[in-house]
């Protein structure tokens, strides 16, 4: 990641419709757009959901009513052998590729057999303490997202993931309702997050608004995260929190135009800014004609435009003093003027 511009993650997740090809499709067109990686979700059915599993709220649908949650996870998840395909595609594209495994085997296989720059934990897999293990023992950077989580929670996590050595953590705030509506988004909680952990932050936005990415980046956010689709019309459970490919263009749009805006930390005085000075700021002037020897009195001078002369915070300088040149009534002192 470059320093000093935010690092934008488009999440496809399970958009894909179980395809191979639109997940490829995917990656050629988001790689255009300037984002910097592209993720995925990797899993096995079975190893993800017991008989007693359940549907979330957001994944119910009329078409998928009689549907049990293995089988419909069955269709829309891809096999392990295609995520090496889907590397090698983001690798030929230059953009990075990421995943969240939702299981130990996937996580496994992913680390094998491909290569990118995070672990990413997602918000479910937060006490999933068999993958939690794993990436512990690993010395590769982790995106973090807390959707769910309390502050109790997370801490318990960050724990076991720095039981063997001090990881590189970046924390997402994170609330995982799809889509979020903006009066649930609480982005002050991310100064909270910074406060008790110390981490580098970020945010992952459920929301179908650019505005939440942008404030975050505004208070430091080095991570966005952000659901694209193809289509919002497509049946499954994330299309309808997602970005179009367009929409998600406006945003990397926007959120390069806010880093520019944000600037600098440090004062920075443009040549502009400097010639402006020069005609709006004030100098010591005149009240009277000075003719040379004379000496300078603190009622013959004001301070008017421009600003081109002496300074008005160093009048002290030249009251008192012998002038070496005629000068005219209502004209700027300079500090070359005295002796």
């Amino acid at each position: 990641m470059k320093k000093n511009k935010t690092y934008i993650i488009a999440e496809v997740g399970p958009n894909h419709q179980g395809s191979l090809k639109i997940a490829q499709q995917y990656i050629r067109k988001l790689s255009k757009i300037g984002v910097d990686a592209v993720k995925f979700q990797i899993g096995i059915a079975t190893e993800i959901y017991s008989s007693d599993a359940f549907k979330p709220k957001y994944q119910k649908s009329k078409k998928n009513k009689s549907i049990n949650i293995i089988d419909l996870a069955k269709k829309r998840l891809l096999k392990l052998p295609e995520f090496k395909t889907l590397h090698k595609t983001c690798k030929k594209n230059k953009i990075d590729f990421i995943c969240s495994a939702f299981d130990l085997k996937s996580l496994k296989y992913l680390y094998k057999n491909t290569n990118f720059p995070y672990f990413k934990i997602a918000s479910g897999e937060i006490h999933s303490k068999d993958t939690l293990e794993y990436i512990a023992l690993k010395k590769k950077p982790i995106i973090f997202s807390t959707g769910m989580s309390n502050i109790s929670e997370i801490r318990k996590s960050l724990k076991l993931l720095n039981k063997f050595h001090s990881q590189d953590i970046t924390l997402l705030h994170c609330v995982s309702s799809y889509p979020t509506k903006l009066k649930d988004l609480n982005l002050n909680f991310i100064e909270i997050l910074k406060e008790k952990f110390g981490y580098k932050f970020g945010l992952s936005d459920h929301s179908l608004d650019p505005l939440p990415s942008l404030i975050a980046v505004s208070m430091g956010a080095t991570i966005i995260e952000k659901h694209v689709t193809l289509n919002k019309n497509w049946e499954g459970p994330d299309h309808k929190a997602s970005l179009t490919i367009n929409e998600f263009k406006s945003l990397v749009k926007m959120i390069r135009k806010t880093e520019m805006i944000l600037g600098k930390t440090k004062k920075v005085i443009t040549i502009e800014e400097k010639l402006n000075s020069l005609a709006v700021r004030k100098s010591c002037v005149t009240n009277v004609k000075l003719t040379k020897g004379d000496i300078v009195l603190k009622k013959n001078i004001s301070f008017k435009r421009p600003g081109t002369g002496l300074n008005p915070l160093e009048v002290d300088q030249i009251i008192n003093k012998k002038i070496k040149t005629n000068i005219k009534k209502n004209s700027i002192l300079k500090k070359s003027y005295f002796r």
